[in-house]
């Protein structure tokens, strides 16, 4: 083993040991770890930013744009409503809901998909009685197969496509993937509506983000006690703050200390700090009382969102937000998005303590005040998915109705220029994207709301660090180790191992880190046995994308564990025999297709 080979392989486990820490954000850390093989020779220039500008990367922003064109039409949220009012029974439901969002997701990217089926799914399972617990996260595993199905479907699939291009291969075609990837959504679909549906809990989300009677999500929210109100001397009995139904008060801020031991005949002071959780409404309801104001922290207050001069906004916190693991009052969030936070919503989290106290976390959901520029202030940033907006003060405003259908007919036209070959998925997106900014259906400020750019630069780094792999021998050298331990079971056997190892790497970092990690392997895998690539970068692609077992490799799955109130358990109970049948199917078929 070379000093090169050694330490590429130290700092790729340092990285990845990093990601699974989540000691910063994932394009922080594969930066990192770029730059120190860069800084050690092991990379040159050229090569550390071959990735900035590969195809299969710049391909993903396009498309991240041709997607946010389709959203944006709200022709999407309209069918989904269609449907599922159309379901006579949660399992009908469930199946016109989930074939439906695995077709989209081999077109479209699923984390939109996910985000904009969401509010729709929990309103219809409020009205018809049934736990939100049941539908969410088969709604993710559909997208997530469905994604398999084609060459769009997945950011995977064109990473993965990428790198073969730029390795002289041919790459996937555009339904290549589909021999496996409609299996395994077929069999994903039967499962969940016949043994999933049973196996997955029937949990209302707790306190944090329902209450028992309405189903609603509940956010923390600080208001403090103005003097000569109605709750200035009186008790807390007297101000109807005791019981545990409605808004529920958590805990009292007195001269800057929080008051977690007090009795229902404690006396409230003007100046006091109430520390509550609850719904949007309840919120709004005791909000309205004479005596008590809505805390922000700001300059942004409700009379602001009365007056038509700011909008409420329900955001999701992503997986790439510079704001993860700060505290609140660390943030600056009025100076950097012209908005304030008035709630926060945790799957998982009920601490008695400060708004300004919390530290943020992947997959939070914040209520916010937003000012008129916040859309310019957060338009070339991954910082959030908007989850609700005031319909009457949307400052993402809708198409005009002449417009509504020419994003999906431009969609189509891509989609079909790229499946019959006429040219390349690259070139269709490009030209795709051309047509929508010369008819002014995006406008480029718009068009940057839609790139992921942390994405983006965790794909293009991670580039790098695949050459690395390949350049110094590490790849060769696991391959090498992986053909001696699977030697007795022959080629299926490889073919098992390496689907095992792309799927546990997806499963703790990052689905297209693992891809690119293990890409370099089957390459060289495929050179020393003398077979061709494509069934190997098959398996790395299905694999890397097949995330079942925990909710944190994959993004979909992160943004159910909090909405539909999950365990981490739950996604082990199904997502182990989910997986273990998504990798008998994968490797039945890559055998007799290409073994």
């Amino acid at each position: 083993m070379t000093w090169e080979m050694a330490v590429t392989g130290i700092v790729i486990l340092a990285m990845m040991g990093a990601l699974i820490k989540e000691a910063a954000r994932p394009e922080v850390i594969l930066l990192t770890a770029l730059f120190v093989l860069l800084l050690t020779g092991i990379l040159t220039p050229a090569q550390a930013v071959q990735g900035f500008y590969n195809q299969g990367m710049l391909t993903i922003g396009l498309l991240c744009i041709v997607a946010g064109a389709v959203q944006k039409s709200g022709l999407v949220e309209r069918f989904v409503e269609n449907v599922l009012n159309n379901g006579h029974s949660p399992r009908q439901s469930l199946l016109r809901i989930m074939v439906p969002s695995s077709l989209f997701s081999g077109v479209l990217n699923n984390t939109p998909i996910v985000a904009a089926f969401t509010p729709y799914v929990r309103q219809w399972c409020e009205k018809h009685d049934v736990a939100p617990s049941k539908f969410l996260l088969p709604i993710s595993f559909a997208t997530i197969a469905g994604g398999t199905m084609t060459l769009i479907g997945t950011s995977t699939n064109l990473v993965v496509h990428g790198m073969l291009i730029e390795r002289g291969f041919a790459g996937f075609s555009f339904f290549q993937l589909a021999i496996i990837g409609v299996p395994i959504t077929l069999f994903l679909i039967v499962f969940m509506i016949g043994i999933g549906l049973r196996m997955l809990p029937n949990r209302v989300p707790t306190m944090p983000y329902y209450n028992t009677d309405k189903n609603q999500k509940r956010f923390s929210a600080e208001m403090v006690v103005e003097p000569n109100g109605d709750f200035a001397g009186k008790t807390i009995k007297q101000a109807g703050l005791h019981q545990k139904n409605g808004v529920e008060l958590l805990g009292i801020v007195r001269k800057g200390k929080v008051l977690e031991n007090y009795s229902s005949s404690f006396k409230l002071k003007a100046h006091d700090y109430l520390l509550l959780i609850g719904s949007l409404n309840d919120i709004a309801y005791l909000e309205g009382r004479d005596g008590l104001q809505l805390d922000t922290g700001a300059a942004y207050q409700l009379d602001g969102l009365r007056q038509g001069e700011s909008q409420l906004l329900e955001v999701v916190v992503t997986h790439y937000s510079s704001l993860l693991f700060k505290k609140m009052k660390d943030t600056l969030f009025p100076q950097q998005f012209d908005a304030a936070i008035v709630g926060v919503h945790r799957y998982d989290d009920q601490h008695v303590q400060r708004m300004e106290e919390i530290t943020i976390k992947p997959g939070d959901t914040l209520l916010l005040l937003a000012g008129p520029d916040f859309e310019n202030r957060t338009s070339t940033r991954n910082e959030f998915t908007i989850l609700r907006t005031n319909k009457s003060s949307n400052p993402f405003q809708p198409f005009p109705a002449w417009k509504r259908f020419l994003p999906i007919i431009l969609f189509g036209m891509m989609i079909v220029l790229a499946a019959a070959q006429i040219i390349s998925i690259f070139t269709a997106a490009a030209v795709t994207v051309m047509l929508l900014l010369v008819l002014n259906i995006l406008p480029v400020r718009e068009m940057k709301n839609y790139i992921p750019f942390q994405v983006l630069i965790v794909i293009s780094a991670a580039f790098g660090i695949g050459e690395a792999m390949l350049k110094t021998g590490a790849a060769t050298y696991l391959a090498e180790m992986m053909l001696q331990w699977m030697a007795p079971f022959g080629l299926i056997g490889i073919f098992i191992l390496l689907y095992v190892l792309t799927n546990i790497l997806t499963e703790v970092i990052t689905n297209n880190a693992a891809a690119i990690i293990m890409l370099p392997v089957a390459i060289e895998t495929a050179a020393i046995l003398g077979i061709q690539i494509t069934p190997l970068a098959v398996i790395v692609a299905i694999a890397a994308s097949a995330s079942f077992i925990t909710p944190i490799g994959y993004q979909t799955n992160l943004f159910v564990y909090g909405q539909g109130g999950y365990r981490f358990i739950d996604f082990m109970k199904i997502g182990i025999p989910v997986s273990l049948m998504v990798m008998a199917i994968t490797v039945s078929i890559t055998w007799t297709v290409w073994g």
